[in-house]
This record gives C-alpha cells, structure tokens and sequence, in this order.
C-alpha cells in the first residue's frame, strides 16, 4: 500500500551553507512553544556524491515533537523536486530521501532493508520514487534485533512542495523512544531489489545530531 501522492511544483530556493563542524540546535517551535520541540541541523550545499541532481543536495532538516508525540519531518534540497523525477543513473530502482533515528548507540541491526550487519538506525522514515509513483514509509526495525524478528513497514503521510519534502511519523508507530536520540537524514540511490541487496549508494548525508527535549 502506498500512501496517496502530494505533489505541488514552486517554491524558492534557500541555501544554508556551514563549515564540517556539526550544527544542533533544539528550541521551543514559535507557533506553540508550549508544545512543540523542534531540532534542526544544516548541511552545506553541492556535497553530494555520484552527481547527484539539486533534487538529492540535502541543506536543512527538521525533526519537530508536537504536543501529542508524533514527529513531522522536514527536509530542504537544494533544487525542486520535479512532479516525475528522471532516476539517476546510480538509481536503477528507486530514490530515497530518508530520516534515520539512531535510538541505542549500543546496538547495531542487521536486516531490511540492507543486507550487511551492523546498520546503525533502528528507525527510518523514507519519501521515495521508483520512477512511476512516490510514497512514504516506516521502518521499524527494532524487532530485527530479536531473533527471527522482521522489521514493520507501515506507509506514512508525506507531502512534496518546490524544493520542502516532510513526513509525519505517528506517535503510535514509534511507540516508547528513550529520553535523547541521534537523528539525521540522507539522500539515497538504490540499485539493486530493496532488501534483497546491498546495492546502494548515499548520495548526500548531513550530520547526525542529539534530540533531547
């Protein structure tokens, strides 16, 4: 099941260029300070890898915890999203614009959707295109570290506007979280099947930062 496309063409272009030094910041979101949390972290732009097009430069993200526990999730690229974007030739299969949440720095998993041990993020949000149709998806990849567990994969809403791409985790999916965790997003090609290989490429990545309300 994918969840229904949201797709709006314009928007102008904003670049936030910082130096290699990692930026966190978590404040009270301006509409509702009594309720939000919001954390941000800036990547700078024409850092990707493979050639990667505008499309895929991550130069701001956004995690906000809004007062009934969900996460909306933003992303800002450096060029729009086109409404049916060419795949890039590092992408036979699929493009990916991914939050990941590293909630244990103790523990790595091994499962989907890679197939080499020791991935760090127990949870993924993902927007993606396989050259027909976006969608949004979780990952919850908590029960991979059990034995014989399988990792939850549950469509999201999402929404594509110009150059913002956010998403919205529920609070029901993400359940119990710990007090601070890493986050940080990443840019992906995938070339070989989802979860039946290794074949992929992280075309852009922005540092990981603490979330900590």
């Amino acid at each position: 099941m994918r969840s229904k496309t949201r797709w709006t063409p314009g928007g102008s272009m904003v670049l936030v260029v910082l130096g290699a030094v990692a930026v966190f910041n978590v404040a009270w979101a301006t509409e509702d300070a009594a309720t939000s949390v919001v954390s941000t972290v800036s990547d700078a732009a024409g850092d990707t890898i493979a050639n990667a097009p505008a499309f895929q430069d991550i130069v701001s993200a956004e995690l906000t915890m809004a007062a009934n526990g969900d996460f909306e999730l933003l992303l800002e690229m450096a060029g729009a999203v086109p409404a049916a974007p060419k795949l890039p030739p590092a992408a036979h299969t699929e493009i990916w614009w991914v939050w990941a949440f590293d909630l244990d720095p103790n523990t790595a998993v091994t499962g989907y959707p890679v197939v080499f041990p020791g991935s760090e993020p127990e949870f993924i949000v993902y927007v993606s295109w396989d050259g027909t149709a976006f969608a949004g998806t979780a990952i919850d990849r908590r029960p991979l570290l059990l034995a014989g567990g399988q990792a939850i994969i549950t469509p999201v809403e999402f929404n594509i506007s110009g150059t913002m791409i956010d998403a919205v985790l529920p609070s029901t999916l993400i359940g119990a979280f710990p007090q601070s965790f890493r986050w940080g997003p990443n840019a992906l090609d995938w070339a070989g099947p989802i979860g039946g290989s290794a074949g992929y490429v992280v075309v852009d990545t922005a540092p990981r930062v603490i979330f900590n309300p």
